[in-house]
């Protein structure tokens, strides 16, 4: 099995570096580059800041509690979103 390059915005994918940086270069496709990953990423991955749930999964990579990583997911999700973003919550409080 080969590893694959996907593009972030049209999910196309390559299987070269050259050719996945070729296509990067020619559509203006961007990578992450927060820091999340010690390299450039697909935004929203699990440990990207544009992820949502990054906090609880960082939280849990650096060695917390499952009942500490529980109450930060749910503060996230049930939090309010900031208005200026497009993200939204992970779930909807019931009550």
């Amino acid at each position: 099995m080969a590893f694959l390059f996907r593009c972030p915005e049209c999910r196309t994918r390559r299987r070269d570096h050259g050719l996945f940086t070729q296509h990067l270069r020619e559509t203006g496709h961007r990578l992450c580059r927060c820091g999340g990953y010690h390299f450039e990423h697909r935004p929203g991955s699990p440990f990207c800041v544009a992820n949502p749930m990054s906090p609880a999964l960082l939280a849990s990579r650096y060695g917390a509690s499952d009942e500490e990583v529980a109450d930060i997911a749910l503060e996230l999700s049930l939090a309010p979103t900031p208005s200026s973003t497009k993200r939204r919550p992970v779930a909807a409080c019931p009550f």
